[in-house]
């Protein structure tokens, strides 16, 4: 894959889960203020299709922007097993339908609930790993911010308003994904210093 086009992955992931579920959540009249989740939007027909590819193709692209951000940035194995496994998640959530039956529920809930988890694991790993300094800072920023829309999130859920805490942290995780792609800076080139120093890369 060119580096263009992973670079602008994370972006394109962005705005095609934002505008694929505000179209299935219009199309579908789902009430963005009640009791179900997101995933219910799987059990209209009018919803499901955009549904469940708006989740497979941000999945697949925010695995290209993975690879993006492991060739721009100093992260570790902790970042990358938090976010694949977190992508992992979201594909078995569009792929399982949570109105399936009890088993494929179960199922459904237990990927979505990894996903969740996933985002703020991954972006406390992103942080960690990069160099002291404002950049530094500003990731860990990032990160609290997305705990701190987890925390939101369980309120919500606990006053039975489901759709909006799925929506919170997802907005800080997506934040994320536009300064990391957008306002980072990127990882040195190894053979650029090589130049500088008279060497032959």
């Amino acid at each position: 894959m060119a580096a263009g086009t992973s670079r602008s992955a994370g972006l394109a992931a962005v705005a095609v889960l934002w505008s694929a579920l505000a179209a299935a959540a219009l199309r579908s009249g789902f009430p963005l203020l009640g009791d179900r989740p997101l995933s219910w939007m799987v059990a209209d027909p009018a919803s499901s299709v955009l549904f469940r590819g708006a989740l497979i193709v941000g999945a697949l692209l925010l695995v290209a922007f993975h690879v993006d951000v492991r060739a721009r940035y100093r992260v570790g194995l902790g970042f990358s097993v938090a976010m694949l496994g977190g992508l992992a998640g979201q594909l078995v959530a569009a792929l399982v339908p949570i109105d399936g039956g009890q088993a494929a529920n179960r199922l459904h809930t237990a990927a979505a609930l990894l996903l969740g988890a996933s985002l703020p694991l991954l972006m406390w790993r992103f942080a960690a790993a990069q160099p002291p300094g404002s950049w530094r800072r500003a990731t860990f920023g990032l990160a609290g911010l997305e705990a701190a829309a987890c925390a939101i999130g369980l309120l919500l859920s606990g006053a039975s308003v489901a759709p909006l805490a799925e929506i919170v942290p997802a907005a800080a995780f997506h934040l994320w994904i536009v300064v990391v792609t957008l306002c980072g800076p990127p990882r040195p080139d190894p053979r650029m210093a090589m130049m500088r120093c008279g060497l032959s890369p």
